[in-house]
């Protein structure tokens, strides 16, 4: 009896072997197909999202052109809109878009090539090759520039201090380049944090020619256009060249307002400016995945920086490397005048989506994750967030209030709206009684000995941490404004502007074109249409300098020329 339970026990013991056996393997049959959709998966998840994307404007109206690819083969391109409303051109999928920002992949890979061709190192110092380029007392090297982390101010944000910025003058490459050079000091150290800056790729761009003896758009379009049989790319270093094919940009200011031509008039290339259809990007990204041109090549483009405290971002040489829903994207989004565009990659599933559009809506990211959304969605929940602690109003009103950016000196103001703290629109989940979560941002807070908040921090997924400090509401006196007033010159920016008050209100003016109604926020600070404007006193009180900061731009300085 004793032998027998035991051989029935050892049967049930192998019939759950067995089943976990068939579960494991239909496991794995699942994540296979997950894995790599099929090419009826890919077209008709496509097709839906297209759909989508083409009813967002009614006609006429731009639009955009569409590619997916599976397996390094294209297998659906399609596009919708008008590429030229002045004569009811549509777009196709063989219609010519203006890159953006997508172009710095293709930047950064000529660069690449040259240091497999032994001549020059990503972590050379740029002013091994652009001696031009003031010494910042660290080294600066090629790898910050092509990472967004060498702390260079954005040449387009500096000229528009002059009041004649991009889209307001015809730009050369030479213009940009200059406007570099004169840049003295630098946001941080290079090499400390991460600020997007096309300054770099025009410095990149320059390193090419100089180190290649050759023109930029002559070298990639040698090295890498016509080996991948990229026939329909090339690059736009002269604004006034007719290129037949091209769609023309536009956009508008609201959505019953009529479109308007909104083309770049540059001649500046490698930070973007690259000519070229979704069929060529989709050629770019089957290379990529088949390593055509070999993979330490591909393995250099796709190292991600690393910082000096040893924090490891996104963005790699000219693309962002992260993952969207738990799978591998290796993209880059672009914008340049009424051009927006984004190229993605996604390794894991043997995908490549590009899209292109001349207006805006829909946006061409949207469209791209519309159909990775139709192709793999819908996707595993993610993990729980922490449940939020309850807090009364009367908790959370010691938190309303302005604090300061420590690094950029913008303001950062929160409120209550119906029994909730928020920061803008966006509102804080409470986790304890001094941290919130705020999308996937940690914010917590350190209070003085009364219970009243003096320093914040927020903690983005990546560890980047942005530091505030509490701050009191400020009305200056007509006193206050006075002293402030005066003309103000940059050496850097080679800008002269004014500070005027009138009526009791501040301004600052570059006339005919700059006219900045300025807002105070907290003592000696101002911010109006995107900007901050600050001052600095010495030991004794007295203002020293004139500071603006934006977006691309943390800090330009500003000398006193007269009251």
């Amino acid at each position: 009896m004793g032998s027998r339970r035991l051989a029935v026990y050892g049967n049930i013991d192998m019939q759950r072997k067995f089943l976990r056996l068939v579960s494991m393997l239909a496991i794995l049959t699942v994540s296979v197909i997950a894995q790599t959709p099929t090419k009826e998966q890919v077209i008709a998840g496509a097709e839906r999202a297209f759909e989508k994307a083409a009813k967002t404007n009614p006609m006429p109206a731009p639009g955009c052109a569409v590619g997916v690819s599976l397996d390094g083969q294209p297998v659906f391109e399609k596009a919708f809109g008008l590429a030229e409303m002045e004569h009811n051109i549509a777009n196709t999928p063989q219609t010519i878009f203006e890159s953006g920002s997508v172009a710095k992949q293709f930047t950064a890979a000529a660069l690449v090539l040259l240091q497999q061709d032994g001549k020059l190192r990503i972590d050379d110092p740029v002013r091994k090759y652009i001696p031009e380029l003031p010494d910042y007392g660290k080294p600066l090297t090629i790898r910050h520039i092509l990472t967004h982390t060498a702390g260079l101010r954005d040449w387009g944000s500096v000229m528009a201090l002059t009041g004649a910025g991009r889209g307001d003058r015809v730009v050369t490459q030479a213009i940009a380049l200059d406007v570099i050079y004169r840049q003295k000091h630098l946001d941080f150290e290079p090499g400390a944090e991460y600020s997007y800056s096309n300054s770099g790729y025009q410095l990149a761009a320059e390193i090419v020619e100089r180190v290649s003896g050759k023109k930029f758009g002559e070298f990639v379009t040698e090295r890498i256009f016509k080996p991948l049989g990229m026939t329909n790319s090339s690059w736009r270093d002269d604004y006034q060249q007719i290129v037949p094919g091209r769609a023309q940009a536009y956009s508008r200011q609201g959505t019953n307002a009529p479109w308007r031509l909104n083309m770049p008039i540059m001649n500046v290339v490698g930070n973007g400016g690259m000519l070229t259809t979704v069929g060529d990007w989709l050629k770019w990204n089957a290379a990529l995945d088949a390593q055509t041109l070999g993979t330490p090549f591909v393995g250099s483009l796709q190292t991600q920086a690393v910082l000096n405290d040893g924090r490891k971002i996104s963005y790699a040489l000219g693309i962002v490397v992260d993952e969207y829903h738990g799978i591998k994207q290796v993209a880059h989004s672009g914008g340049t005048a009424g051009y927006q565009t984004y190229l993605a990659r996604y390794p894991d599933k043997k995908l490549s989506v590009a899209a292109m559009c001349n207006g805006n809506p829909p946006s061409s990211g949207t469209v791209a994750h519309n159909i990775i959304d139709e192709i793999f969605g819908p996707y595993p929940q993610a993990a729980k967030p922490p449940e939020p602690v309850a807090m009364t109003e009367d908790q959370l009103k010691k938190f309303v209030g302005v604090f300061r950016d420590e690094k950029t000196h913008f303001p950062i103001r929160f409120t209550i709206d119906k029994g909730a703290l928020k920061l803008g629109g966006t509102q804080l989940k409470p986790l304890s009684e001094t941290a919130f979560m705020m999308g996937n941002q940690r914010l917590s807070f350190a209070l003085d000995k009364s219970g009243k908040p003096i320093t914040g921090q927020a903690i983005d997924p990546a560890g980047a941490v942005d530091r505030f400090v509490t701050e009191s509401e400020w009305t200056p006196t007509t006193a206050d404004l006075a002293s402030f007033a005066g003309d103000w010159f940059s050496e850097e920016a080679q800008a002269k502007v004014s500070f005027v008050i009138e009526n009791g209100k501040a301004s600052i003016v570059n006339k005919p074109v700059i006219d900045l109604k300025l807002q105070p926020i907290y003592k000696d600070h101002f911010t109006g249409e995107g900007y901050v404007i600050w001052f600095t006193r010495n030991a004794k009180g007295k203002i020293e300098r004139m500071h603006v900061g934006t977006g691309r731009m943390r800090d330009m300085f500003f000398e006193r020329t007269s009251r």
